[in-house]
């Protein structure tokens, strides 16, 4: 059996994605002619619960093929922005093998690999904006290269539309993709009638598998021994609502705050 993890010079790449709500677990290696080569792959819808099913999920695919964590030789992660609860699990996942192993990691931007497959299809720009939470998302532009047109961005649904707005060219159609879209479809229903733009559909919200393992195999990707650092872009509801939390569980608003930085300092 560890034939399938030695069939390629890098051996067995194990890529991660709890950014949404769709939770990707992918297991492959790069193709001898480029891009990769999948070999097991699972996806759960499970928004809010994906410490029910990071490591089962893993585990499950691992007995399937015969192997163990031991012939995973690296580990690409997404690292955000997106769901906190998300992110951190499947971080902390990554890190605990790469850890044990010792394992080199890398990480991988949610926007980008949202756009790696859509843009080149297009004739125009494109926009991705995902969901962040109640009216904001976060929005990045590409050119039909898949390149950026610019950093990643957190704002409201307003904000975005200003953006959207930026990227609108009268020679060139501009086509968005995103879950922030669904999440906030009267408003970008609307926001269609001032600025024309072609909203790709929910086909289009969530990376595939193959996606997922094409960014992690990719030549330009980097890894390293250490650990991938997240990309939140926005304090998390619990760190904006802390003197609230605090109170509700008696303890002083300024200790919960300061034992708030330590935990920071020592990450």
């Amino acid at each position: 059996m560890t034939s399938i993890a030695s069939s390629s010079p890098d051996g067995l790449t194990l890529a991660l994605n709890g950014a949404e709500e769709r939770l990707q677990l992918v297991l492959g290696h790069p193709a001898p002619q480029g891009g990769s080569t999948l070999l097991a792959a699972q996806e759960w819808t499970v928004p809010g619960q994906s410490v029910r099913f990071l490591a089962p999920s893993l585990r499950s695919m691992l007995d399937a093929l015969g192997l163990t964590t031991k012939h995973i030789q690296r580990i690409a992660c997404v690292r955000g922005p997106g769901s906190f609860t998300g992110l951190r699990l499947s971080l902390a996942l990554a890190s605990a093998i790469a850890e044990v192993h010792d394992l080199p990691q890398a990480g991988i931007d949610h926007l980008p690999l949202l756009a790696r497959r859509a843009a080149p299809l297009l004739a125009g720009p494109l926009a991705v904006v995902t969901h962040s939470r109640r009216r904001q998302v976060y929005v990045q532009g590409f050119d039909q290269q898949a390149k950026p047109l610019g950093p990643p961005r957190s704002g409201t649904i307003e904000d975005a539309a200003r953006h959207l707005e930026t990227l609108h060219r009268s020679d060139a159609p501009l086509s968005v993709l995103g879950s922030g879209l669904r999440r906030n479809a009267a408003f970008f229903t609307d926001l269609r009638q001032e600025i024309a733009f072609r909203d790709l559909g929910p086909a289009w919200d969530a990376s595939s598998a193959q996606d997922l393992l094409d960014a992690a195999c990719a030549p330009q990707i980097r890894y390293s021994h250490e650990a991938v650092a997240p990309l939140y872009m926005r304090p998390s509801d619990a760190e904006e609502n802390l003197d609230t939390i605090a109170r509700q569980r008696g303890m002083d608003p300024e200790q919960a705050r300061e034992m708030l930085r330590r935990s920071r300092d020592t990450d």
